[in-house]
């Protein structure tokens, strides 16, 4: 590892990552700097608490029908990174959205083959948190959807407060705190600190007896404009509020239709009226959940672990075990056709009685036509 800038501005410093090999499998690259990048995190995160990080990959490649070489680099945008951040999470998101630049890049531009990966630049930024307030203004386009609360809330405490709005409902003036009764005489709130941070919601639910969804609002820009999805939870510290009515804020997500969709609370699949719904959480919900992706080893219905695709090897994943439940053939005399038999079964053990009549009937067969020695004509001159 290489300090390539120290402190200029809002910069805190850029170091370089080589690994001590060559690589030209991302995966195998990524997996040799992971600890290095993971210990440079953690130490700089010791210092500031939270720091702003892109990351850019740098790669030699040629143009094998002009004999061209060049270096390509792929970045990511600004990430911020707390102190309460799962860093091996954070090392993996980074890693994705870099080798999945690399791949549109190789497809993209017909010709280009990546020779080896040359090193990871990382810029740690300084990070300014909010001050007094809390507060976020949404982009106008999420607030007319109706199907939020976003407390004008003056401190640290925005996840509370969309706490209460959800406890405590009101018809009107709905965005301002004198709303609501204060937080802290409807929920217990001791050992936890403000801004409260996505790990922490597990013992606020435990203290206080209720479950929580998080969701996170996302942006990306296509087609000249920007759009935003409801989406999984993200690591670090966040801007809280409560989703009164998640169909209006993600219908457009899910349907091209404008009618209402009902949410399971449980496993967020929607249903077109609530009975479907209240049938739902009645007999299916508890059998069934809607899992976020992570990095963790997948295992099947069978308890095997799931192979990840690898290039150099080869993998078998077991999906499906299949149970034969029935069987037909046709045994055909070619001397006389009244003698042809076809066989149909549909039941129990269909292999087992599949064997057993294949084998009696050629048993037969043999006994009958192959096994008799019939002695030949004799034949005459003119035969």
């Amino acid at each position: 590892m290489k300090l390539i800038q120290t402190a200029f501005k809002s910069r805190i410093a850029s170091y370089r990552v080589h690994s001590e090999n060559r690589y030209s499998d991302y995966n195998m690259f990524f997996e040799s700097i992971k600890n290095k990048v993971i210990h440079l995190l953690s130490e700089v995160i010791k210092i500031h608490n939270a720091v702003k990080v892109i990351m850019e990959l740098f790669g030699r490649y040629i143009l094998q029908t002009q004999k061209i070489v060049n270096n390509k680099s792929f970045n990511t945008a600004n990430k911020v990174i707390d102190s309460a951040a799962d860093l091996n999470d954070v090392f993996y998101v980074f890693v994705d959205l870099m080798t999945t630049q690399m791949s549109e890049f190789e497809k993209r531009d017909s010709g280009w083959e990546l020779q080896f990966i040359m090193y990871v630049e990382i810029n740690l930024n300084k990070f300014c948190a909010f001050g007094g307030s809390s507060y976020i203004k949404l982009p106008s386009f999420i607030e007319k959807k109706k199907g939020i609360v976003n407390v004008h809330n003056q401190d640290q405490c925005c996840f509370l407060w969309a706490i209460i709005s959800a406890l405590h409902p009101v018809r009107e003036r709905t965005l301002d705190v004198s709303s609501y009764p204060q937080f802290s005489t409807v929920v217990d709130i001791e050992g936890m600190t403000f801004p409260v941070n996505l790990r922490d919601i597990s013992k606020f639910e435990l203290r206080n007896n209720i479950s929580i969804n998080v969701h996170t609002l996302e942006s990306n820009f296509e087609n000249d404009k920007i759009v935003y999805r409801v989406v999984g939870p993200e690591c670090g510290n966040s801007h809280y509020f409560w989703i009164k009515n998640l169909s209006r804020l993600v219908l457009s997500q899910i349907s091209n239709s404008q009618h209402k969709k009902y949410f399971c609370d449980g496993c967020l699949l929607h249903f077109s009226n609530e009975n479907l719904l209240f049938q739902h959480q009645q007999n299916d919900c508890n059998h069934l959940y809607t899992s976020i992706p992570s990095r963790e080893i997948k295992k099947d219905k069978y308890g095997a672990y799931i192979l990840e695709p690898n290039p150099h090897y080869s993998y078998t994943n077991r999906t499906f075990r299949h149970e034969p439940y029935s069987f037909a053939y046709l045994i055909k005399y070619s001397f006389n056709d009244s003698l042809s038999k076809f066989e149909l079964y549909r039941g129990a053990n269909a292999a087992n009685v599949f064997v057993k009549k294949t084998e009696n009937y050629l048993t037969r067969i043999y006994e009958n036509y192959l096994k008799p020695i019939i002695p030949m004509e004799h034949l005459t001159r003119e035969k």
